[in-house]
């Protein structure tokens, strides 16, 4: 059961309050920092094959022009888009709000017969309220993303975008893995929660019915779905069930393949301080004829941020969190 949210002045002084929190917070910061000036670095005058200028900044400003293209033309995007992908087979929807994302959702869990939904992660999902219209209507939603997994456990929401549970110290996620399975799970030994981690999840990946991810780019020129991640679940959640469905704003809109690669290319390196993130997949249909794929597309509000210059800016971003 989803355990309803504080109201925010309650949860913001119980962070303040939490003296964990702040050094797990801190840890974390000052790694990152290090790492992710080591991997600009790495990138500074490296050959990569295709690639002119490889420099950060010569990328960074091709995705940018890209992306401005795409918000300001994003009908005729969209329109590219979606005609591509149902000609590979895949269904498209473009929702009017959030509550209607989630209840196309919603009703295809329903007619599928759906009692359990793998999730792997989505931002877009938290934004709509996903897990709880799931919850409200039957179906369980089961996080199989690590970091989302850990804090569905905890009965809060993420505090990052690319790592959810980087509030969590080890000793608090073997604390909630041992309530979850009912045993001793150690404090210490990341593997060994690692290993209970990928044992519970193991059985969702294999009975859900239905499996979602989100995008991390919606390639205009072949109806394509580019997924970047660093565990296997993004491929097995899109693979294993007979269903999949992708949950995307319409801002994850690129108009080519060049466009994408160039985003490759950037958020690993800027969100993660790696060169590439462990899968890098792209989805172009279903990839058999028996298995469907649902693409939601989600407005929101991304177009009346669109059309007001302090906010327009904000679409272009490639949630790399830094």
């Amino acid at each position: 059961m989803s355990a309803p949210i504080a109201p925010f002045r309650e949860r913001y002084r119980k962070a303040l309050a939490d003296g964990q929190l702040a050094r797990n917070l801190l840890n974390f910061q000052r790694a990152y920092g290090v790492a992710r000036r080591a991997a600009f670095e790495h990138f500074r005058g490296r050959k990569e094959l295709g690639v002119t200028d490889p420099s950060f900044a010569a990328q960074r400003e091709h995705l940018t022009e890209a992306k401005r293209l795409a918000i300001r033309d994003r009908t005729a995007h969209f329109y590219r888009f979606r005609k591509a992908a149902e000609a590979a087979g895949a269904r498209v929807y473009e929702s009017t709000s959030a509550a209607d994302a989630a209840r196309y959702i919603v009703e295809l869990c329903l007619k599928r017969g759906a009692t359990l939904f793998a999730k792997g992660k989505s931002m877009v999902s938290e934004e709509i309220f996903l897990n709880q219209a799931l919850e409200a209507a039957g179906v369980q939603a089961v996080e199989t993303d690590l970091g989302e997994w850990i804090v569905q456990l905890a009965h809060e929401t993420p505090s990052h975008m690319v790592m959810p549970a980087i509030h969590k110290s080890r000793q608090q996620v073997g604390g909630l893995f041992e309530a979850h399975v009912g045993r001793p799970v150690s404090r210490e030994d990341i593997g060994e929660m690692a290993g209970v981690a990928r044992q519970e999840l193991r059985r969702v990946f294999a009975e859900a019915q239905i499996g979602m991810t989100g995008a991390n780019a919606l390639i205009a020129e072949t109806g394509t779905v580019m997924l970047v991640t660093n565990e296997g679940n993004g491929r097995l959640t899109s693979s294993l069930p007979p269903v999949h469905v992708v949950l995307a704003g319409w801002e994850k809109l690129v108009p080519t393949w060049k466009d994408a690669t160039a985003q490759a290319r950037l958020l690993a390196r800027s969100g993660t301080a790696q060169d590439i993130t462990v899968y890098t997949t792209f989805i172009t249909g279903p990839d058999r004829p028996d298995r469907e794929l649902h693409i939601v597309i989600v407005d929101n509000g991304r177009s009346e941020m669109a059309a007001e210059p302090d906010f327009s800016e904000a679409l272009r971003c490639i949630r790399c969190a830094a």
